[in-house]
């Protein structure tokens, strides 16, 4: 396969009303430590494409990271964008358990409050793991003063997965607003095609078919890393890493521009806006 970047001038996108995906980026880092930050060099081009799209994103930030990036977050803050916490670690809701999931909230909440003077609306748990083993999750993050959540795949899946939670927004018992994953296959076999990894490494007509009938207008958004837009990084390997695990990091990197391009269009909101219209509907399902 050729690893030249994918861009509308190779393949022009079909443009179709609604077609764009919300833009989500989860903030979050994979070097070993003191390694060179690399944030302003792997996120500088994805901001220049949704400058010129005139796009707000909405960046679901690690808490412990904000220290070493508040310049660069406090200028997306400035730039329209919007700031939602994405754990104080990096960690599945299920290891921390209830009392670690609070703390970790409130610590998340007072730095973002402190360094970027934003009160977080919007939660997406680490790994997207809120899953029918964390019961409690959406309860304290209703304490913790969230509006909505990002944080279920509703499928099977190897890291962590809700098959059988609904595929479009809905109320948790609390009142909580989830706003899940977008999937793609057969029922509880499918996965987020559209993000991350999957995103990269899928062949092009597999995100074609898989993002075909999907749009902004009903809350179907796309994700990545800031590492997922880094083509310069040299290859390294985490001490818990397997040689293809590591692979798969840095693979494709060179599509993964060109790929979030067509799935943008002039004018989406950020997550956090597509919540709050419907904050008021009652036509939402209740789950969990």
């Amino acid at each position: 396969m050729s690893d030249q970047p994918e861009t509308y001038r190779r393949r022009p996108a079909r443009r179709r009303s609604g077609v764009g995906l919300i833009i989500t980026i989860d903030v979050e880092d994979h070097t070993i430590p003191p390694a060179e930050p690399r944030f302003d060099r792997a996120i500088g081009p994805l901001l220049d494409m949704l400058d010129g799209r005139q796009v707000r994103a909405t960046f679901f930030v690690v808490g412990e990271l904000v220290a070493r990036w508040d310049r660069q977050l406090r200028e997306l803050v400035a730039a329209g964008h919007e700031v939602g916490l994405h754990g104080f670690t990096h960690r599945h809701l299920q290891v921390l358990g209830p009392g670690g999931f609070a703390d970790e909230l409130r610590m998340g909440v007072d730095t973002l409050g402190e360094r970027l003077g934003v009160s977080p609306a919007g939660f997406r748990a680490p790994y997207c793991s809120l899953t029918e083993d964390t019961p409690w999750a959406p309860d304290l993050l209703v304490e913790a003063g969230f509006s909505y959540s990002s944080s279920v795949i509703p499928a099977l899946n190897p890291i962590a997965g809700y098959p059988g939670a609904p595929t479009q927004p809905f109320r948790w018992q609390c009142g909580l607003l989830e706003l899940p994953s977008p999937v793609f296959g057969i029922r509880r076999l499918s996965l987020p095609m559209l993000g991350g990894a999957y995103l990269r490494l899928m062949p092009g007509f597999v995100i074609r078919m898989a993002s075909q009938n999907l749009s902004a207008d009903r809350g179907d958004w796309t994700y990545a890393h800031p590492y997922d837009f880094d083509t310069t990084e040299p290859f390294f390997r985490r001490p818990d890493q397997s040689w293809i695990e590591a692979r798969l990091l840095f693979a494709r990197r060179k599509k993964m521009l060109g790929r979030f391009q067509r799935l943008i269009t002039t004018g989406t909101p950020t997550l956090g806006e597509f919540a709050n219209g419907l904050h008021s509907s009652n036509q939402l399902p209740v789950f969990g």
